[in-house]
């Protein structure tokens, strides 16, 4: 392996206001092949965040006049950011409403640790598999920042931009139900360009009709694919709230489910809360009358927002996504378990499926059928897939998915 090969160094900053416990972490730092740079000062944090490149943080909440809270912003900022360990002596729940907020900040990987440290667990929230980002990555983040709406254009026009296809399974059977269709674009350019990117910039630009046309109908056509084999598949493709409001939208989601074959039932509209609220009374007119039509309504993001109960109240929804941001830490997180039961409960209360995203481990599926969760996806049972793999994983899941689940009640009985 050449020089130009090899994985950058994993950067640390250490922040805390104790020189000896800088010491303790720096020292598990360098023993994992890190290069950690120590500050025992918010200011002089906040220097290195403004000057610097790190790939992950260890914060302590408690730094003498300030707090940890302030630099949290700082971090989310810094695009370069893997992982956030948030690190204090207060109580677990100040820890969990930190990891929240972090994570509301837009700081995927927080996690938290008490004082005092247990070396073990630090060095396993210090643990990175695979290594630092590689610099093309790097390189196509900071180059997806400066995307044009022409550039977008010109990559529309070349079929840059295709679905990718995430399962959704039933957690009871195990059996794959459904699928939600995801837009990708991959650019010669500019590498992987994630939707947070592309998204905005095509609602911004008018393009975003034209993108969501041609992924409901690659989706239709996908779900054609599997209806002779199982006639109750769904999938699911995402709606801007720009399009909600565009009555025009209901002939041609009517004149592609009728060219491509595929009934209504079969198609379910995701919607995210905001969405639904941002013009209510048009927002009503286009969900009743693809509901009408047979189409399904999903709430996505459920609970992110702050008027989800009066959208469910007023809005027809016929399913109700449980956000990953919930799912994700609700076995380890008591407060994130409540939320999660009760969005269960309300969405039998208003007779709508329960889904939850983001399932990474079978404890949680588990977790999840015992409470009445319906459907799940996550990447604990797959990744977003191009259409050949999803139909390879589709035939080999459906193959093997009953040995486990029923070995699983056996044992649970």
């Amino acid at each position: 392996m050449t020089d130009g090969d090899q994985a950058p160094t994993i950067r640390i900053l250490v922040v805390d206001d104790d020189p000896l416990q800088g010491a303790l972490i720096c020292g598990v730092c360098h023993r994992l092949g890190y290069q950690a740079v120590f500050a025992d000062c918010y200011q002089s944090a906040a220097d290195l965040i403004s000057t610097g490149t790190f790939d992950c943080y260890t914060l302590d909440l408690s730094l003498g006049d300030r707090d940890g809270i302030e630099l949290l912003r700082l971090i989310a900022a810094d695009s370069g950011a893997r992982r956030v360990i948030v690190i204090s002596g207060c109580d677990q729940r100040i820890l969990s409403a930190t990891v929240r907020m972090a994570h509301a900040a837009g700081i995927v990987d927080a996690v938290s640790l008490p004082k005092p440290i247990d070396l073990r667990s630090l060095r396993e929230a210090l643990t990175f598999e695979g290594g630092g980002r590689s610099t093309a990555q790097h390189r196509a983040e900071k180059n997806a920042r400066l995307i044009t709406a022409e550039e977008l254009s010109q990559g529309l026009a070349a079929d840059e931009l295709y679905p990718v296809f995430q399962p959704k399974v039933n957690l009871r059977s195990g059996q794959v139900v459904g699928c939600e269709a995801l837009a990708r674009w991959d650019s010669p350019t500019f590498g992987a360009v994630g939707p947070d990117v592309f998204i905005p910039l095509a609602e911004q630009s008018g393009a975003i009709k034209l993108i969501t046309l041609r992924m409901l109908r690659e989706s239709m056509s996908m779900a054609r694919r599997f209806l002779d084999r199982d006639p109750s598949f769904v999938v699911a493709a995402n709606l801007s709230a720009m399009l909600l409001t565009d009555t025009t939208i209901l002939q041609q989601i009517e004149q592609m489910l009728d060219e491509t074959g595929v009934p209504a039932r079969s198609l379910m509209i995701e919607v995210t809360e905001s969405t639904a609220m941002s013009d209510v009374d048009r927002a009503m007119d286009v969900l009743l009358r693809l509901r009408i039509k047979g189409v399904g309504i999903s709430m996505d993001d459920f609970g992110t927002g702050y008027s989800s109960l009066s959208a469910l109240a007023r809005m027809p929804f016929s399913e109700l996504k449980i956000d990953r941001s919930f799912v994700k830490d609700c076995l380890v997180d008591p407060d994130m378990w409540k939320v999660v039961a009760a969005s269960v409960a309300i969405a039998h209360q208003y007779k709508m499926k329960a889904v939850a995203e983001g399932i990474e481990d079978a404890e949680t599926w588990w977790a999840l059928e015992e409470l009445g969760c319906d459907i799940g996806q996550g990447y604990g049972i797959s990744r977003p897939l191009k259409l050949d793999a999803f139909e390879s994983w589709y035939q080999a899941w459906n193959a093997d998915t009953p040995v486990p689940v029923l070995t699983r009640r056996v044992h649970a009985e």
